[in-house]
């Protein structure tokens, strides 16, 4: 499967401590806050064959100190990618989170991409396991519509 070139890396920073709900589903609420409030989308974390969502799970993103983390998204993974692929074909966008007056604010901050973006290579696009299911979903797929072909010749 090609990638369609609406594809992009999101990397927020943020207060563990803001991000509301449980804990542990902090990453996922913030994704989908930002995609929510940014993006105009839902954060479509189902993997399938076709697009979805990933989130880079941060250490001490369960804190309950209001420590800072890096939360890396990437959003309509539609294939598999190596790193020097990720770094020359995807978009990364590094935005600043705070919570003001229960509001969320989003600032892009673009003199901490360079930085941002090298940390972040080390993170396979879509996430390792995310892409193995992926993969074998793109597989199953590609041998039922061949098998189906061949019983309708």
């Amino acid at each position: 499967m090609e990638c369609d070139g609406k594809e992009s890396r999101i990397i927020i920073r943020a207060r563990v401590t803001d991000i509301p709900g449980d804990s542990c589903r902090r990453p996922i609420t913030l994704g989908e806050i930002f995609c929510t409030e940014i993006l105009g989308r839902s954060f479509n974390t189902k993997v399938t064959a076709s697009k979805f969502d990933a989130v880079h799970i941060p250490h001490g993103f369960d804190s309950d100190k209001p420590v800072k983390r890096w939360f890396i998204y990437d959003l309509n993974v539609a294939c598999n990618l190596e790193e020097q692929e990720l770094l020359a074909r995807i978009p990364h966008h590094v935005y600043q989170a705070s919570l003001v007056d229960n509001q969320w604010i989003f600032v892009k901050r673009d003199a901490w991409l360079p930085n941002a973006k090298s940390y972040c290579a080390m993170f396979c696009w879509g996430g390792r396991r995310e892409q193995e299911i992926a993969e074998a979903l793109r597989k199953k797929e590609t041998g039922f519509i061949a098998s189906a072909s061949t019983i309708n010749s």
